[in-house]
């Protein structure tokens, strides 16, 4: 047993178990002081506080107990601590629910409100994809309910009959049988030192397909930039043809569109790509800053000021360049 369940252990039994008429006591306390109307005298809140905090501590043992002799199944998924502070927390919401009134000891009201927050821990972390919990109790009773059909039937049970059992909508039994499946790691080992990961496709981009999309998209907007510096019709028609919208239409649709042939076509389209040439290397030949010779006078500090902003959006544009190899690079 580890160290800190023993210490555990050894600190919940240093509290006294209650007697009945100390259950009683304790008991009414509680429920006075949850049931009272708001607001709620101070006096009222810190005597049923003190008594819920005294009921929690001197059953800390039934939880315990709940543990680890009813819930063998359990740990071997499970470790033990977390299991009994799930039903540390059942057995505090039985203490604020418990009615003294009613004239059953506490252990056994309280023992249904351990199985409930045990079964809802379960629930909730024994999955890798958590499901309802109202589906965790149907596939809980899913095999004794198959077990005792086949006993009545003489045969299996088919899936209207699986539902009626279970008493629910045959909607709600499909979706049973796919939460039933189980969820395997990629890291499995199936044999041979191979893992289920390795035989399963990947969907996820390499680093060389980042990097080749990533370039795409910087020289579709290079190529947006020099652009903008031709008309709104050549622009709208570089972009139809080209498909640099995601849509590329073919020649024929282009062509009757605007009432050309195609070859008048091809011949505007090649007009467009010499334009856009053009405008690329002159902006080159721009980026590059002759050096002045020392005999002549420093432009105007206005005229500086045009000349520096110019260069420094020409110098962005030659870095940026949609050009490799004398070929104009399209998205």
């Amino acid at each position: 047993m580890a160290t800190g369940l023993a210490w555990y252990l050894d600190e919940i039994g240093r509290h006294p178990l209650l007697t009945p008429a100390e259950e009683i006591e304790l008991g009414t306390a509680v429920q006075a002081w949850l049931t009272h109307p708001e607001p709620v005298p101070p006096g009222i809140r810190r005597r049923g506080q003190r008594a819920r905090d005294r009921f929690v501590a001197a059953n800390l043992r039934l939880a315990v107990n709940f543990v680890t002799k009813r819930c063998h199944r359990l740990i071997k998924k499970h470790s033990t601590e977390d299991l009994i502070q799930a039903a540390n927390l059942g057995l505090i919401k039985a203490v604020e629910r418990f009615d003294p009134t009613r004239g059953y000891k506490f252990s056994t009201y309280a023992c249904w409100w351990l199985h409930q927050s045990v079964s809802h821990y379960c629930a909730k972390h024994g999955r890798t994809i958590s499901i309802p919990g109202l589906h965790s109790e149907h596939l809980g009773r899913l095999q004794p309910t198959t077990r005792r059909l086949r006993s009545e039937l003489g045969r299996d049970p088919t899936s209207q009959e699986l539902a009626a059992g279970l008493g629910v909508s045959m909607a709600v039994f499909e979706q049973l049988l796919v939460n039933a499946k189980r969820v395997e790691s990629l890291d499995l080992i199936i044999g041979d030192g191979i893992e289920l990961g390795d035989l399963v496709a990947a969907h996820d981009p390499t680093l060389e397909q980042q990097e080749e999309q990533q370039e795409r998209w910087r020289q579709a907007e290079q190529l947006r930039q020099v652009m903008r510096q031709l008309p709104a019709a050549d622009r709208q028609l570089l972009t139809k043809a080209y498909g640099l919208d995601g849509q590329e239409a073919s020649r024929q649709e282009l062509a009757a569109e605007l009432g050309l042939s195609s070859k008048a076509l091809n011949r505007r389209l090649s007009a467009l790509e010499q334009q856009l040439a053009s405008l690329h290397w002159q902006l080159v030949l721009v980026s590059v800053e002759p050096a002045a010779p020392a005999r002549l006078r420093a432009p105007p500090a206005r005229r500086r000021r045009r000349l520096k902003d110019y260069l420094q959006l020409s110098l962005w544009q030659a870095d940026h360049a949609p050009w490799r190899d004398g070929q104009l690079l399209a998205a």
